[in-house]
């Protein structure tokens, strides 16, 4: 009786075992086929045969990188798509964040991704290379860092038609360089210089050459005919009253916008040091 007991027990406990073991199976392939197909949340109809492969870079729970290679064979019905869908567009990212794409040469190093025809995500840090055919995913808040400058600018640069974006922060205290362009349609345009005409922070006189000159991305600045200007010094502080009341010598860097009125498009730059 007493082998018989101790036969059953030993089968109950390689019972438990191979239950716990299959749980586990089972919970590990769910969470691994997961993180593999990101590309189904990404508002594109993708197929897992479409995909070649999936490259995965994790660097912890909060960020994540993938990278899809698509059939070559799909790429044509994935740009129909892309140009067709809300949430995918020409808007770029911010510079820094676009660093955080990047491919794998055969010797191992990192090596920049190609933007010749790319087009971005708008909900999620995603990005589409259509001519080579490869989807980039990184799992963070493509926009966690972009502040609305309507109050500086008294422009409400929420409601436009494109934005392009490039942006260098670092350091303790986020200091570098914010460089927008906005497009705005036509209504828009009319309400914006209606507001710059009564703005005593604009003018229609130009700036300087050398204040231009920081427009070093969209030479076209320098040839904007019709346009109104704003340049002020800034202080990055935590104090509210200082912000607005500073010395020359206090200052920490400095914006500039230029509304061109014939295109409406507003440029801006800021830089703090």
């Amino acid at each position: 009786m007493k082998k018989t007991e101790k036969l059953k027990n030993v089968l109950l406990v390689i019972s438990i075992i191979i239950i716990i073991s299959l749980i586990m199976y089972i919970l590990i392939l769910k969470y691994f086929i997961k993180i593999d197909n990101d590309y189904a949340k990404l508002g594109l109809d993708i197929n897992n045969y479409e995909i070649e492969y999936c490259t995965i870079f994790e660097y912890d729970i909060l960020e994540e990188y993938k990278v899809y290679k698509i059939n070559n064979s799909s790429i044509n019905d994935l740009k129909e798509q892309l140009e067709n869908s809300k949430l995918w567009g020409r808007n770029k990212y911010y510079e820094y964040i676009m660093n955080e794409f990047y491919d794998i040469k055969e010797d191992g190093e990192r090596s920049p991704i190609d933007k010749q025809d790319v087009y971005y995500y708008e909900k999620e840090c995603a990005v589409f290379d259509v001519k080579n055919a490869k989807l980039y995913y990184l799992k963070i808040n493509p926009y966690k860092h972009h502040k609305d400058y309507s109050e500086i600018l008294e422009i409400k640069t929420n409601n436009y038609e494109t934005r392009e974006i490039y942006s260098v922060r670092g350091g303790p205290q986020n200091d570098g360089t914010d460089y927008y362009i906005y497009k705005f349609n036509e209504k828009q345009g009319k309400e914006i210089i209606d507001t710059l005409e009564r703005s005593s922070k604009w003018s229609k006189n130009r700036l300087e050459e050398n204040k231009l000159d920081d427009f070093k991305y969209n030479s076209e600045v320098l040839s904007v005919k019709n346009g109104y200007y704003h340049y002020e010094k800034i202080c990055r502080t935590s104090d509210e009253n200082k912000k607005h009341n500073f010395k020359d010598e206090e200052a920490t860097g400095w914006e500039i916008g230029v509304y061109d009125a014939d295109n409406n498009i507003l440029y801006y730059y800021w830089t703090s040091y």
